[in-house]
Formats: structure tokens, C-alpha cells, sequence
């Protein structure tokens, strides 16, 4: 806000007339929207169950310079569930131990607490696909440069989050979710 101001304030001074803007001081670097300190994303929320309506929900997250810690901001979010209307896709008391993003390949790795299991374990094999389906649309959406997710527990690879659906192997971000080929 004071740098609004403060920029309002200089170019009332440099007097500048309609139309015309000031010229940037001298090696000053474009300003980006990411020095605003926040970031939009879209979350995915189905509602219905066996052919579920997809609804997307905007949060705004504190902005951070880690990639990885953006992810797990806007995953908070997606767990946190819907402020408007149904369609929770992960059970309450979801969490993440760990985030990891492997740049190179774009391969992202959550690594869920070891209670979030035992919820999913719960809920059954349609709650456990939509929550899969939830994050894949959430992370392809906000994050384009991830390909794949490789989902652990705990620290150690889980062959399913719920014991209903595999992910032994990383999921594709791609439009199917199927396992990726060999990241």
C-alpha cells in the first residue's frame, strides 16, 4: 500500500501530463505481481459421487519464494475443503509431513502424515479416488510445470493412500490420472 502511494506520489511530482508515465529511475527492475505477497489459486471440489461435478473455488495464499512450499500452501488450502457449498474431497485432518519438487523433471512428492490413511481408509474407494482427482486437477491447474506426483506416507512409498486405489507409482498431472511411466 505505501508503495502505491508512494509511486502516486511521484508522479504527481515529476508532473507528468494525461498520458504520459514517468520514466523508471535507472536500473530499477519491473516490478512483478509476485512482490504483492499473495497468489491466487484454484482449488477443484466435487460434488455428487459417481459422476461428480467438478466446482473450482479461488483462495488467495501467502506468497513465498520456495516452489515447494507454494504447493504445500495451496494443498492446505484444498484440504481445509469448501467454503462455499459441499464436495469436501479430502477427509478433515488431512495433512502433509513434507513437500518435495524435483525441478528437473517436474516431479512432485507428498509425503502424508501416516493419520491421513487411516481417514482415507475410512471413507472408501469412490472418497479416495475423488480426493486423487482433486489434487491432480488443483495441481495441474496451479502449477503447469509439474508432470507427475509421487505420493509417500510417512516417509516410505505408500502402494495406496486409502488401501483402495494404488500409488505405488507416481500419477501423471497430465488429463488421465493413471501412474506415470517409470519417474
Amino acid at each position: 500500500m505505501r508503495r502505491r502511494f508512494l509511486a502516486l506520489l511521484l508522479v504527481l511530482a515529476a508532473g507528468c501530463g494525461p498520458g504520459e508515465a514517468p520514466a523508471p529511475p535507472e536500473g530499477a527492475e519491473p516490478e512483478t505481481w509476485e512482490g504483492y505477497g499473495s497468489q491466487t489459486v484454484v482449488l477443484f471440489f466435487a460434488e455428487g459421487s459417481l459422476e461428480p461435478a467438478w466446482r473450482e473455488e479461488l483462495r488467495v495464499i501467502e506468497l513465498h519464494t520456495d516452489p515447494a512450499d507454494r504447493v504445500a500452501r495451496a494443498l492446505e488450502e484444498l484440504f481445509r475443503g469448501p467454503e462455499q457449498g459441499r464436495g469436501r474431497a479430502w477427509p478433515p485432518g488431512t495433512r502433509l509431513a513434507h513437500v518435495f519438487l524435483e525441478d528437473r523433471e517436474g516431479l512432485l512428492t507428498l509425503d502424508f502424515h501416516p493419520s491421513t490413511v487411516g481417514l482415507l481408509t475410512r471413507a472408501g474407494s469412490l472418497e479416495e479416488r475423488l480426493a486423487l482427482e482433486s489434487l491432480r486437477r488443483t495441481l495441474r491447474v496451479n502449477f503447469p510445470e509439474l508432470r507427475a506426483v509421487r505420493i509417500l506416507v510417512g516417509g516410505e512409498p505408500a502402494a495406496s493412500l486409502g488401501g483402495h486405489l494404488s500409488t505405488a507409482r507416481p500419477l501423471r498431472l497430465a488429463t488421465e490420472s493413471r501412474p506415470a511411466e517409470d519417474t
